[in-house]
């Protein structure tokens, strides 16, 4: 299968595919995902803040990795450092990508669901290759929600309860013939297996792995059923033990994120694999998670988007994306998928940002947490020509490692 490796922020034009056609009928969906410019009197695709896959009609597949890696990306074990990464990033965050009022449903149903299994070894894989391995992993110890159904039938033979009423109202003049009911286990009316199944039609693909006979019967859904069909599954897994009901919660909750990053064509059409993340909020979700990690034995509490009225008018709100406070230090920090190697690099408006979240929490310090490929850079401070109650930091995030370089 032939692959385009592109990048956020780059162009594709028609010279980058073998086929045309894939060009065209990339023009003509009008994803997200890409904005369409024309220069030199032919036509590009710029790719805005996202990352993934988008299947083509011609069986390849676009694959967009972070512009991070762009400028340091010479060689095949590059592409391999920056898939391996991402694929630690999207591991931790699948979770943060459920809406929050099914997210909270999910807690109230299910007691401390556990994480997802960690991803495969083999870090050489292609995100898509990568996606499908993850997800075959959780499929192999999915275990399908069975409910009863009854079955009405009119058969020259009894199975199951005979039904008196019905059998002297067919059967008066057939009494070779029994009327009667029988109740079986049947896979197609739990909603978290109609969820899953649709996720291998629409997002994996069954190609490399057939499902087993007993999926056949499994209907998929409509993508505006997406929604109530995840809540319906997460009311069935009370049913289960509670061991099972979280292992299968962890599996469906990663095909309905899936299924939510998936980009139906202009056409109905669902081609695999493609599904598409927004790059800054997957990578402030992952430093919200690490830096939970990375300060737990410190009694530190977090809270992501923490709300406070800035005017009386109007309502507005202020939400520093990370709000971090001990028994003696509040700590608010504002995280940026921007390239910031220096204090050069800082925008005036990110800076007029955080220096509201400061005054408005009167905290003890302000991060600017920005992503970097090094493990030297540390954390420096930033110094005001007029003095500052509140200590400012530049804190890079070192995303080969998945945590915070603070001090030295």
């Amino acid at each position: 299968m032939k692959a385009i490796i592109t990048f956020e922020h780059s162009c594709l034009t028609a010279a980058d595919f073998d086929d045309e056609q894939d060009f065209d009928w990339l023009i003509e969906q009008n994803f997200d995902v890409f904005r369409i410019e024309r220069k030199q009197q032919r036509w590009q695709l710029k790719v805005r803040h996202y990352i993934g896959v988008i299947g083509l009609p011609s069986g390849g597949q676009v694959e967009i990795l972070p512009k991070l890696a762009q400028s340091q990306i010479t060689h095949a074990d590059e592409v391999t450092q920056t898939r391996q990464w991402v694929q630690q990033m999207l591991t931790t965050v699948w979770q943060a990508l459920l809406p929050k009022s099914l997210a909270n449903l999910a807690n109230q149903l299910l007691i401390n669901p556990p994480a997802p299994n960690p991803p495969p070894i083999n870090h050489s894989l292609s995100l898509s290759e990568w996606l499908q391995a993850y997800f075959w992993q959780g499929f192999a110890q999915y275990v399908p929600n069975q409910q009863y159904q009854q079955f009405e039938q009119n058969q020259p033979y009894l199975q199951g309860k005979l039904l008196i009423k019905e059998q002297l109202q067919h059967n008066f003049h057939q009494p070779h013939k029994f009327y009667h009911q029988t109740e079986n286990f049947v896979m197609d009316t739990a909603a978290g297996n109609r969820l899953v199944k649709t996720t291998i039609e629409r997002v994996i693909g069954s190609m490399a792995m057939p499902l087993p006979s007993s999926w056949q019967a499994v209907a998929t859904v409509a993508k505006d059923l997406y929604d109530s069909l995840f809540s319906q599954a997460l009311q069935e897994l009370t049913a289960l033990p509670s061991l099972l009901a979280q292992r299968n919660y962890t599996f469906i909750s990663f095909c309905y994120a899936l299924l939510t990053l998936q980009q139906a064509s202009s056409q109905g059409q669902f081609l695999t694999p493609t599904w598409l993340v927004n790059m800054p909020f997957a990578f402030e979700k992952w430093v919200g998670r690490k830096i939970q990690e990375q300060f737990a034995a410190q009694n530190f509490e977090l809270v992501e988007q923490k709300r406070q009225p800035l005017t009386v008018q109007q309502g507005l709100i202020i939400k520093p994306d990370i709000w971090l406070k001990s028994a003696d230090k509040l700590i608010i920090a504002d995280v940026k998928w921007k390239k910031t190697a220096t204090f050069n690099d800082i925008s005036l408006a990110d800076m007029y940002q955080l220096l509201t979240y400061a005054r408005e929490f009167d905290a003890d310090e302000a991060w600017l947490i920005v992503p970097t490929l090094s493990t030297q850079l540390m954390a420096q401070q930033i110094e005001f020509c007029q003095p500052k109650k509140t200590r400012f930091y530049l804190i890079p995030f070192a995303v080969t490692q998945g945590c915070l370089n603070l001090f030295h």
